[in-house]
């Protein structure tokens, strides 16, 4: 039942109507459901290698001191770089090419439905396929090593930029563009000088959130061939928890040091 407060000038305030009475009994119900529905044998569960895995990937191995487990992470230089040139040149190639395909699905720039509607699917199948899995095709087709890296990230990037991208376009002010095209300017120097000044910010906070995603992903892509700060942890996992632990440290500092300046970027924009 709602509360009606009477403030001291006389006026009456309701109260509005807390929903964390209805939230959390809701949450509960889920995950008795979940629990039901997915099969867990907590027989097998054992939570005490959880932390005896985290010792080993946080401390020395064997007759190692600390001085090699931090000099292990100075060595990781070249593993750092690939990783930066793998993601940065797959994110801005990915990103680059989404533009006009994102301008030619968005529906208040191209009226005719037979040519966005089909490239709108086409970006849907783009989304729908993980980037491992195209960093597989791309070893098999290119072998290893940052190649296929780039290739799936490219590609990773050319479906969520297109999907966000045209998305952004549909939603922008059109009166700039069909008072241009009203004087005679042609579509493409209309959406240049009215809607691509809007985007503009848009587009570029979209980049730098897609690099984020990327470089967190370029961790697993390690494991089937693409080289980087993953292929080292894919190298180690089985008998060099501490290198292991090592390589997430400095993957950790990466992608703090990416966040900072993306933060810092983002500030500018607005």
């Amino acid at each position: 039942m709602m509360q009606v407060y009477t403030l001291p000038n006389g006026k009456s305030v309701k109260k509005p109507f807390n929903r964390f009475w209805i939230v959390v009994p809701m949450f509960i119900a889920l995950c008795v459901a979940m629990a039901f529905v997915i099969p867990i044998d907590w027989s097998n569960v054992n939570f005490s290698e959880l932390v005896v895995i985290l010792r080993k990937m946080f401390t020395p191995k064997g007759t190692r001191t600390w001085g090699d487990y931090f000099g292990f992470m100075l060595t990781l230089g070249d593993e750092v770089a690939d990783t930066l040139q793998m993601t940065f040149a797959g994110t801005l190639i990915g990103c680059v090419l989404a533009v006009p395909v994102a301008i030619i699905s968005s529906s208040n720039i191209v009226k005719a439905k037979w040519l966005s509607m089909p490239v709108k699917f086409f970006l849907n199948i783009m989304r729908t396929i993980p980037t491992l899995m195209w960093t597989a095709l791309a070893v098999a087709l290119v072998g290893f090593g940052i190649l296929p890296g780039i290739a799936a990230i490219a590609l990773f990037s050319f479906g969520i930029m297109g999907k966000m991208l045209y998305e952004a376009i549909e939603t922008v002010d059109m009166s700039p563009f069909e008072a241009l095209e009203s004087v005679g300017a042609n579509k493409v120097g209309a959406f240049r000088y009215s809607v691509f000044t809007q985007i503009a910010p848009i587009y570029i906070s979209y980049t730098i959130y897609i690099f984020e995603i990327n470089i967190r992903a370029s961790a697993m892509l390690g494991y089937v061939g693409a080289g980087g700060l993953g292929s080292v942890i894919k190298d180690n996992v089985l008998y060099n928890y501490d290198r292991v632990g090592a390589t997430i440290i400095v993957m950790f500092a990466l992608v703090l040091v990416i966040q900072l300046l993306s933060n810092f970027v983002r500030r500018k924009l607005q």
